[in-house]
């Protein structure tokens, strides 16, 4: 029989507290994966914009002298392409791994300095997106809202 005095019965309030403490644990799973997601999509569009800057041979003076006399191969413009980017999770500090190629012969040396830029525009690109400040002059670690990014050395096949 109902009593009509607005109580409500203890199955109701129990499945009620039930479904808010799912839903806060689910959002901040949500909320923490579309950060990761956002530091993907940032990296994948400085790994192109080094990539860019690469085709085009785009050096400061003093780095395009230093090119001129060490490493000529790299003022000439050199297909790369990004294979995978991949973030390895860690506990607060997550590590970014690419896979490169190259169609043009690069010695070790060439590769280490194209992938060194590479990295960079990553942790730039990450930096810039998310509007933090500049840990230093080479973006590293990269900063997210909650993530240290760190960037570990391209892979090239």
């Amino acid at each position: 029989m109902m009593n009509n005095e607005g109580q409500i019965s203890a199955e109701y309030i129990l499945l009620l507290i039930v479904i808010i403490v799912f839903m806060i644990s689910l959002s901040t799973i949500i909320i923490d994966q579309q950060e990761k997601n956002t530091i993907l999509s940032a990296a994948k569009i400085g790994s192109q914009e080094a990539i860019d800057k690469n085709a085009y041979s785009m050096y400061y003076n003093d780095t395009f002298n230093y090119y001129q006399q060490e490493y000529p191969r790299l003022l000439r413009p050199t297909n790369i392409e990004i294979i995978n980017i991949t973030l390895l999770d860690g506990n607060d500090t997550l590590k970014i791994q690419t896979i490169a190629h190259t169609h043009s012969q690069l010695s070790n040396d060439e590769k280490y300095i194209v992938g060194s830029r590479i990295n960079y525009y990553i942790r730039k690109s990450i930096t810039e997106t998310f509007k933090q400040q500049q840990s230093d002059t080479f973006y590293n670690p990269a900063l997210s809202n909650n993530y240290k990014i760190e960037t570990e050395d391209v892979i090239w096949k």
